[in-house]
């Protein structure tokens, strides 16, 4: 009885067409990925070589792969897809169906542990004609014609299965949506399988440097290769070669030696050419300004620099307001603060002592009686610091702002406490003390203003915010002017960062002495 079900085992098996062309994968030996071929077996597609009967030379393509495990999907419409078997390759399909091919690839796939590497390779003339009856029983949008509606369904769904895919073109695909220059001619809706399936790495541009190389590198990948009618099996067997190879590094390297580096270099020559100059944002110019003296400042004229050598860019001094972009006025502090004029005879030595401080010197006195003063200085300063705080601003600023011939009949005490009431007001102590710089330009954007710390001025073609304004320097005061806007080629002075620009100029400080 054992031989007998032996023997009709072994007839069972001879009496088949043909052996599916690789064990089931439960049996399989791991090495490398599976290569899934999904063949197109539709009678518009021609022989895979001229020279060789249709199964013969299928059978001949799967020995390119080396031993590596691989599948195989004969595709034409949806009634025309089978799996592994190779007597099926008739070439004698009456549709092509793309959508059915890749759902039928991607149940091979789940067949599979999870884990598995695949690749597929889709041998096909790109002819997409699917059979109306295949899909009356899904609605197609209106509008939407059969085969577009078939190649979007496509599209989702190799991205879906996520596996990378590969296209060899036989015979003369037709050329729609074929981007110019593209070497192998591939219609649109085959260019946006693979960039589906295999993302940013099967982009026109990566296709067309790939086209260099003979194997494919880690990122830089062929995805499309085409084969005319009488290349045959002589043009296949090197595509799906190269298909199986596992990837070389060399090839990205060789592309960043050959192409990226020298382009960068050459990129980054011209980027140095173009924002060389000074100015770029965030770079600084400084203005001494002299009390009563207006400095009248130009933009973009020869001028010679306070480091040395000569500039063209940035602002410089003339000495005519009728050559200058704008003018700067120094203007100091319209208040007295010294308590000139205040009715003196009969105060306290404290309150005497406090009148004659500025600001700053008045903020630290106050503090240091109240911690290390006596028990009635420490009352005092405290008193003072209560009153200050809660003094009326508007009142304060009459105070402090009355002429000194009307000041013998105002207490003391009460501009003492107004004069205090500063140091917690800071925008009245900016209003009525701090050094201001009047502002005036000329031509189109005309203006006058007072600057201040965080305000904008347009002077030429720039736009510059005010960093500071502050006493010192080899003058009465300061003005330090922030670019905010330079106008460049192709914006490239916003683009660059300010450290790279200054390295590019040879400059470790990004600010600059107006001499």
């Amino acid at each position: 009885m054992g031989n007998l079900i032996q023997l009709l085992a072994l007839l069972a098996v001879t009496g088949s067409p043909s052996p599916p062309p690789t064990p089931a994968p439960s049996h399989a030996a791991s090495k490398g990925s599976v290569i899934l071929f999904l063949v197109d077996n539709s009678a518009s597609l021609p022989p895979l070589d001229p020279e060789e009967k249709r199964v013969a030379a299928l059978e001949k393509m799967f020995g390119f792969v080396e031993g590596q495990q691989y599948r195989l999907v004969l595709f034409g419409g949806r009634r025309e897809v089978f799996v592994d078997d190779v007597g099926r390759y008739r070439n004698d399909g009456k549709w092509t169906d793309f959508y059915y091919a890749f759902e039928q690839a991607r149940e091979v796939i789940r067949g599979y542990p999870r884990g598995t590497e695949f690749k597929m390779i889709l041998l096909t003339d790109a002819i997409l004609d699917p059979d109306e009856a295949d899909w009356r029983d899904e609605e197609v949008p209106a509008g939407e014609g059969l085969k577009a509606h078939v190649a979007r369904k496509a599209i989702a769904l190799v991205r879906e299965i996520g596996v990378p895919l590969y296209v060899v073109l036989v015979g003369e695909p037709p050329t729609e949506g074929a981007l110019p220059g593209d070497p192998e001619r591939a219609p649109g809706f085959i260019l946006d399988l693979v960039q589906a399936a295999n993302g940013a790495k099967a982009s026109p541009m990566a296709q067309t440097l790939s086209g260099f190389f003979k194997d494919d590198g880690v990122l830089l990948k062929k995805f499309i290769f085409r084969v005319e009618p009488e290349e045959g099996l002589k043009k296949i067997e090197p595509a799906v070669r190269r298909i199986a190879a596992p990837p070389r590094r060399g090839v990205d390297l060789q592309v960043l030696t050959a192409l990226v580096l020298p382009l960068c270099l050459f990129l980054g020559l011209l980027l140095g050419i173009l924002v060389r100059s000074f100015p770029g944002p965030g770079d600084l110019e400084i203005v001494e300004l002299g009390r009563g003296a207006p400095v009248h400042v130009a933009a973009d004229r020869l001028h010679k620099l306070s480091s040395g050598g000569w500039g063209t860019t940035g602002l410089s001094l003339v000495g005519d307001a009728r050559d200058a972009a704008a003018t700067l006025s120094y203007e100091s502090a319209h208040v007295d603060l010294t308590g000139e004029g205040l009715t003196m005879e009969g105060l306290d030595p404290l309150t005497t002592h406090l009148l004659s401080l500025g600001i700053g010197d008045l903020a630290r006195g106050i503090d240091s009686y109240a911690e290390k003063g006596t028990k009635e200085e420490k009352i005092y300063a405290l008193n003072l610091d209560y009153m200050a705080k809660n003094f009326d601003p508007g009142e304060a600023e009459r105070l402090l702002a009355t002429p000194d011939s009307e000041r013998p009949r105002m207490a003391p005490l009460d501009f003492l406490r107004a004069k205090a009431h500063l140091i917690s007001n800071t925008e009245l102590r900016h209003r009525l003390v701090e050094p201001r710089v009047h502002f005036t330009s000329y031509g189109k954007h005309a203006e006058r203003k007072d600057l201040a710390p965080g305000s904008a001025a347009r002077i030429g073609r720039y736009t510059f915010l005010v960093k500071d304004i502050a006493r010192g320097g080899r003058k009465d005061a300061r003005i330090v002017l922030s670019y905010a806007h330079v106008p460049s080629f192709l914006g490239l002075k916003t683009l660059l960062p300010g450290p790279l620009q200054r390295m590019i100029r040879l400059r470790r400080r990004s600010e600059r002495l107006i001499a």
